[in-house]
């Protein structure tokens, strides 16, 4: 039994379907196998506001790397156990580029264990959607300002997000990239690619590097990972073996050890039932 191989699978893509959540079968398998010993987390680019009702079903009792290793966190007991967020004004300065493009961005701000995100007048349907799907819940508020500096200049953020058209982020992207010491995700939005998500991380955060925390702290024997988008490839770096769903993107299943059933399939909790024996 491979009772020190430690499995961490992205959400979204990967053990989400494409209704966005873990379908009864897979939470059977899962449970079943957590009930064994089975050392299991979840590293993904989503805040707790969605994360813990998706996942309240799942007896995960290893902490998660949440908002793509911004954090990492106690799913059981609501908490952040440590936070990876900027310490300057750099933010700032990327957000004033963003602005300089018409861009509006998101900004993340953890307070009193309780996330804040601040924004200005939203520009396109992405955005509000995105808005309105997570709002009102008590792990996260939005906040509507007129000023990102008077918001961050004392406390910088967590993290940066823009929702736009993909071509627009791509480009404001590359000027960041230039111009600043920081870590960028650029990807398509895989239900409408014409619009795409920017993250702009302190230098050195990602998945991998959180990760790399939990994994330090356990010492596993093997480290296995699952995802399908090009933000899962620094958490296929540090993997003993990596696996990709059959609807990952073509970038990741070259990077994967091998290819598994699609997330409409239960791909990685028909794995996990195979693999832990």
């Amino acid at each position: 039994m491979k009772t020190q191989t430690l499995y961490i699978s992205d959400l979204d893509g990967t053990l989400l379907n494409s209704d966005s959540v873990v379908s009864p079968h897979s939470i059977e398998k899962i449970n079943a196998l957590l009930h064994r010993g089975m050392h299991f987390t979840v590293a993904t680019a989503r805040t707790p506001a969605t994360v813990i009702p998706l996942l309240q079903q799942l007896d995960l009792n290893m902490p998660a790397v949440l908002m793509n290793g911004a954090v990492l966190y106690d799913i059981r007991r609501r908490r952040y156990i440590r936070t990876n967020g900027f310490t300057d004004d750099s933010a700032l300065r990327y957000i004033e580029r963003l602005e300089k493009r018409h861009l509006v961005p998101f900004v993340y701000r953890i307070d009193d264990n309780k996330l804040h995100v601040f924004h200005k007048t939203l520009s396109n349907e992405m955005q509000r959607t995105f808005k309105s799907q997570r709002e009102n819940t008590p792990y996260k508020d939005f906040i509507l300002t007129t000023d990102y500096r008077e918001e961050l200049l004392d406390r910088p953020p967590l993290f940066i997000l823009v929702i736009d058209l993909f071509d627009r982020l791509e480009t404001a992207a590359a000027e960041i990239a230039r111009t600043g010491k920081c870590s960028l995700f650029c990807y398509r939005d895989i239900v409408d690619p014409r619009y795409g998500n920017l993250e702009i991380y302190p230098q050195g955060v990602s998945k991998a590097a959180t990760a790399q925390q939990i994994i330090d702290s356990l010492n596993p024997w093997e480290v296995v990972a699952f995802g399908d988008n090009l933000n899962d490839l620094p958490l296929f770096g540090i993997a003993d073996r990596r696996y990709a769903p059959a609807n990952a993107m073509d970038e990741v299943k070259q990077q994967a050890t091998a290819i598994i059933p699609d997330n409409n399939h239960d791909g990685v909790a028909r794995f996990l039932d195979q693999d832990y024996r």
